[in-house]
């Protein structure tokens, strides 16, 4: 684990603190809060009761940074299975939490993971098995096309629809406008108009 609250992995590598996870599940209008040691722990005025739970596959990207991780969660009892049978949990919030107890018995928490609840599987009634997907994972996605100012489509083909006697194209938005066929033009006209303009959003407007 990185990032720990300072102090806290030295003094768990020491053997001085006991450490658990918190994880905390929102399941339609229900939200339900877990921990996986033997005790019940109260962190920021929130109750999280003691119930069994493992990982499974942990992905994760160049970058080290958590992409899922896939939870199964033992003895979760009818009340669990009845919400998760009655509800569409995609998409649901879920927050995974490292923590640790001190000789005093001050709780040290840390989050580790939050994300969007991916998939679900019930095996029956005491064990489900949820991936939590890290939502920053949803913007690494890259687009079937990239957006260019010329038309992409191939002069009379099918996306360009073109059925008159003109023989040539230049893929511009003039062109095509001479042809009275904007309809089917694929470029994006304003690329061009923008690549000069000052991007001034975040800061004060020059006027």
């Amino acid at each position: 684990m990185r990032n720990f609250i300072p102090g806290i992995a030295s003094t768990i590598a020491a053997e001085e603190m006991t450490y658990f996870f918190l994880l905390e599940l929102q399941l339609g209008a229900a939200t339900v809060r877990y921990n996986d040691s033997d005790i019940q722990i109260i962190h920021e005025g929130e109750t999280f009761t003691p119930i069994a739970f493992k990982f499974g596959d942990i992905s994760g990207s160049a970058t080290l940074a958590v992409e899922s991780i896939d939870i199964e969660i033992d003895d979760t009892g009818k009340t669990l299975a009845a919400i998760v049978l009655n509800e569409d949990i995609r998409n649901k919030w879920a927050i995974l939490s490292v923590g640790a107890i001190d000789s005093e018995y001050v709780v040290h928490v840390q989050e580790f993971l939050r994300g969007i609840i991916g998939g679900w599987q019930l095996y029956d009634e005491n064990t489900l098995k949820i991936t939590i997907t890290n939502e920053l994972v949803l913007w690494n996605k890259k687009p079937l096309r990239i957006q260019m100012s010329s038309c992409p489509w191939v002069f009379k083909g099918t996306e360009c629809g073109y059925v008159g006697g003109e023989s040539t194209c230049d893929q511009t938005y003039e062109r095509c406008r001479l042809l009275g066929n904007t309809d089917n033009f694929g470029g994006d006209r304003f690329i061009n108009s923008l690549m000069q303009k000052e991007i001034w959003w975040g800061r004060t407007q020059k006027l």
